[in-house]
């Protein structure tokens, strides 16, 4: 940052602020996996899913093979093809691709959201402080580079790019942005799920607010239904295997809405160690009110409407332009009313106040989210539980089926549940993921069951809760490090034999 003397120029302040997001944003994003040495939390089932496309030769196939319980291949395969042809094409273990893809994919949606920022505020310095906070802010990007953001990082990268262009069409009419506001948002379907509802949403709320002529309702459903076209073939595929079973059943696994008290609370609350962005948000939900941001605000509250479960991780968008805003409008006006006179706007950037306030709280959240990154690594296999998954695919029958007790209540963030039946290659009963596909209504009810499991503290409650389901299987991988001590139970139970053990997990045949 410069003082009143420096010649640092309008341009050159934004490039620097530009910069420093990339550059600051993709050492966040990178450093968990870099100290974790392998990926974050989820991915397995994804995992599995990119090998079958090796087993396919590129082409859809009917099931997944993870987990041998005929899980449909309905999920958008984008990421998928992506990390298929990055690993045969460059020799890159898949593996590999999962620790590094979602955050450097993530580090180009700063970039895409930082066009977005410029084109919703007419602003340069607007879309180069909007991408700082976006980048800096903890809670933002961890969804999107775990394992399992080799989906969510493309889906959010494409939706922001949907969206430009959507606005870019709205707002010119040039035909190139029919062709690119097709091909972002078939990428975005493609991509995730969740991210193309989003896109939708967001496009239509464009639309009200940039777009509301019947030129550009017209140019809307050219769009809508070019996206249908060059998604068919995913689609059309899914629905020749499946029919609809699979789409309405995922549709039923979703969250079933959010209080408006849970609203408020995810919005002004803060995954970081220094609460001090609630404030900034706060600030920037009452100058857009009083300045009529209205986009912005219905945006931050919108996804939630939508579609809650990945509801945050949209709000962060408009949020972070809303903080912008207080640096670019409010505190300019504040400084005007202290010291009697407007602050010029394009001197505004050499003022030492306003610098040092910029660098100051920039500086704070991002080592607020290199402690947030840092939390993130606790969260993911580590070498005994890979030594365990492979010893597992090494000395038991292919038609092996486990359970596994690790002692975490909920399966969506228990890493060696979801990854024990990829990298064990064996059927696990105690595994979640893929059943959205399958269960629709019952997916809860199944969710609550394994949590159930894993708070078992006997060998007669696991066999219970296997029974009550009528499942059978022949063993069971639990983890030592649990409070209940319920690996000692197996040890001593006599229907059970001890076959593999290390310091973290014990592995034991049931007679």
């Amino acid at each position: 940052m410069q003082t009143e003397k420096s010649t640092l120029t309008l341009d050159e302040w934004i490039n620097l602020i530009l910069w420093s997001a990339l550059i600051l944003g993709g050492i966040v994003r990178f450093l968990p996996g870099f100290l974790a040495g392998f990926p974050l939390n989820d991915g397995g089932m994804f995992l599995s899913m990119v090998k079958d496309l090796h087993a396919t030769h590129y082409l859809l196939p009917e099931f997944t093979s993870y987990n041998n319980v005929e899980i449909p291949f309905a999920y958008p395969p984008l990421g998928f093809y992506f990390a298929r042809l990055i690993s045969d094409l460059f020799f890159v273990s898949e593996i590999t691709l999962f620790r590094w893809l979602p955050p450097l994919i993530h580090v180009l949606t700063i970039w895409v959201f930082y066009m977005l920022a410029v084109e919703l505020s007419k602003s340069k310095k607007i879309g180069a402080l909007s991408a700082a906070f976006y980048a800096l802010t903890p809670g933002a990007f961890g969804w999107f580079i775990m394992g399992g953001g080799l989906t969510r990082s493309f889906g959010s990268l494409f939706l922001l790019l949907t969206l430009y262009s959507v606005l870019r069409l709205f707002q010119s009419g040039e035909k190139k942005y029919i062709f690119l506001s097709i091909l972002s948002g078939g990428l975005t379907i493609t991509s995730h799920p969740e991210a193309g509802i989003h896109a939708a949403a967001t496009c239509i709320l464009a639309w009200f607010f940039f777009g509301y002529t019947f030129r550009s309702f017209i140019n809307a459903v050219i769009v809508g239904i070019g996206v249908l076209l060059i998604t068919s073939p995913w689609w059309a595929s899914v629905l020749f295997y499946h029919g609809f079973s699979p789409i309405l059943s995922a549709m039923h696994t979703g969250s079933n809405g959010t209080s408006i008290w849970g609203v408020l609370y995810n919005v002004f609350t803060d995954s970081g160690a220094f609460p001090i962005l609630i404030i900034f948000r706060i600030a920037g939900v009452i100058w857009g009110v009083s300045k009529r941001h209205y986009f912005f605000l219905i945006w931050t509250f919108l996804p939630y409407l939508i579609e809650p479960r990945s509801a945050p991780s949209v709000s962060f968008y408009p949020m972070t332009i809303l903080i912008a805003l207080i640096f670019e409008e409010a505190i300019p006006w504040l400084m005007a009313r202290v010291r009697g006179h407007v602050m010029q706007e394009e001197r505004l950037h050499q003022n030492p106040i306003y610098n040092i306030a910029l660098l100051s709280l920039l500086m704070v959240i991002f080592i607020d989210s290199c402690l947030y990154g840092y939390r993130l690594v606790g969260n993911s296999l580590k070498g005994n539980d890979l030594e365990a998954m492979y010893w597992v695919k090494q000395n038991t029958p292919t038609n092996a089926v486990f359970i596994t007790i690790t002692g975490v209540p909920s399966a969506e963030i228990d890493p060696f549940i979801e990854w024990f039946p990829a990298l064990g290659e064996r059927q696990n009963l105690s595994t979640l993921q893929g059943y959205e596909w399958l269960l629709a209504d019952d997916f809860y009810k199944f969710h609550s069951e394994l949590s159930e499991l894993q708070q078992c503290d006997s060998v007669d409650c696991v066999e219970d809760w296997a029974k009550h389901k009528k499942l059978s299987y022949n063993y069971v991988a639990v983890f030592k490090t649990q409070t209940t001590q319920i690996d000692e139970l197996f040890v001593k139970d006599q229907n059970y034999r001890l076959i593999y053990s290390n310091d973290d997990v014990v592995i034991f045949n049931r007679k």
